[in-house]
């Protein structure tokens, strides 16, 4: 999971640098279109199945994320990148809720503790302000609600390898962006021209975001999704440390703070043993 967290990063960084010069449907369709790419090939390589239609875990994991895909891409195109990386923070809260709900799975009384504490670290690297329409607001969570959902369903698809499950994502994902990006394109210029002037980087988010998913498959198909999810956060640091050597955002008490709590309740929480008996009932 910190893999995935590292490249994550490198794809959010390289995101940044295209900023709000092409729509949210244009960065959505040609984020997960290189990643539909190699998968493919990945896939065809393998002789590994792309699509499969009996496993109702593998299409929940496919549906929600490129929902939360979608709506964590328009937030970002309507309100400021910090409050929605602050509500995307929130997902592992979702995961737990979700699996103690439906799945009667409980987690430690330290574990929400902690859990918290990593939520305030982000806040405080993040800072975020909240200010303008509250349906972005709402679109986020939403997104944030939809991205545990597909954790959780991803945590069932084990039997699967991680190449069937990123493949079909992928498919799920680049077909309905596809759609939002050919119906919204009216102002968005042609493909070459858009490749043209980003494909460089367009192909690093495409390829570190590919890594990405199939590093956070791995993780999510042998641990427990609760104690995943809040490791995924390490993201969060690994993006703010980025940021701070291209500098593009400065060195302050509050960001010390905020990265020394994620840090701390990260590795409080990796060395928080999961009940075995409630891991393999899951």
């Amino acid at each position: 999971m910190l893999c995935s967290a590292f490249c994550f990063s490198i794809m959010a960084v390289c995101g940044s640098m295209i900023g709000n010069n092409l729509s949210w449907t244009a960065v959505a369709f040609f984020r997960i279109a290189p990643t539909f790419i190699f998968m493919v090939i990945f896939a065809l390589i393998r002789r590994e199945r792309i699509i499969v239609f009996g496993s109702l875990s593998l299409w929940l994991r496919s549906i929600l994320g490129t929902i939360a895909l979608l709506c964590t891409f328009f937030s970002l195109s309507q309100m400021n990148a910090t409050d929605t990386v602050t509500i995307s923070a929130t997902t592992p809260i979702w995961v737990i809720l979700i699996m103690h709900i439906i799945f009667s799975d409980k987690v430690p009384s330290l574990f929400w503790l902690l859990v918290m504490t990593t939520f305030l670290g982000v806040y405080l690297i993040e800072k975020p302000q909240f200010r303008g329409d509250i349906f972005p607001i709402i679109i986020a969570f939403m997104g944030a609600i939809c991205a545990g959902s597909a954790m959780v369903s991803l945590s069932f698809c084990g039997l699967i390898t991680p190449v069937t499950v990123v493949s079909h994502y992928s498919v799920v994902a680049l077909t309905s962006a596809f759609c939002l990006f050919y119906l919204s394109n009216l102002n968005i210029p042609v493909f070459k021209e858009i490749i043209e002037k980003y494909g460089v980087l367009l192909l690093l988010i495409g390829l570190s975001g590919t890594l990405g998913q199939i590093f956070l498959t791995y993780a999510y198909g042998r641990g427990r999704p609760q104690w995943i999810s809040v490791t995924g956060l390490s993201q969060v640091v690994i993006t703010a440390l980025f940021e701070l050597i291209l500098n593009k955002i400065k060195l302050n008490v509050e960001l010390i703070i905020g990265m020394v709590l994620v840090i701390f309740s990260i590795t409080c929480i990796i060395w928080i043993k999961p009940n075995k008996s409630v891991q393999n009932s899951t």
